[in-house]
């Protein structure tokens, strides 16, 4: 038991490292993101964000985008998926590509595919929601 446990703890280790190496600058926020998509299938991840203002977390096929202001407390959300990915995700309630977060974590957003505009009008099809968490390190 001790021995799975213990791999379990150097494989997030590693995870972390990996997710680190990608970003500069000293850990501000621990970001941890969940996308529970549509059918019930999810991906998620863990990473930390540097001081900059703008930090990418890929969550499975997606890259989460946290734009940060200068006050800390409220961010810029958006979500990108592959370039080469048919069904394309994400728009959120408003058909915008980003909202805004006020503050509070965790928060939840559900997110929609972006429909060609020939079909904007038969309404949303839902992609699924994305639980966000930003724990500030500071």
């Amino acid at each position: 038991m001790s021995g799975s446990l213990a791999m379990a703890l150097l494989a997030a280790i590693s995870a972390s490292s990996a997710l680190a190496s990608h970003q500069t600058g000293d850990p501000r926020y621990l970001v941890k993101a969940w996308i529970q998509k549509y059918d019930k299938s999810f991906v998620h991840a863990t990473g930390w964000c540097g001081t900059g203002d703008l930090c990418t977390l890929e969550v499975g096929e997606h890259d989460i985008r946290i734009r940060f202001f200068l006050s800390g407390e409220s961010y810029r959300l958006s979500v990108r998926a592959a370039p080469d990915d048919p069904a394309t995700c994400c728009v959120f309630a408003d058909r915008s590509d980003e909202v805004l977060v006020g503050g509070g974590s965790p928060h939840a957003e559900t997110l929609y595919f972006r429909l060609p505009d020939e079909l904007a009008d038969k309404g949303r099809v839902e992609f699924g929601t994305l639980f966000i968490a930003l724990e500030d390190l500071r």
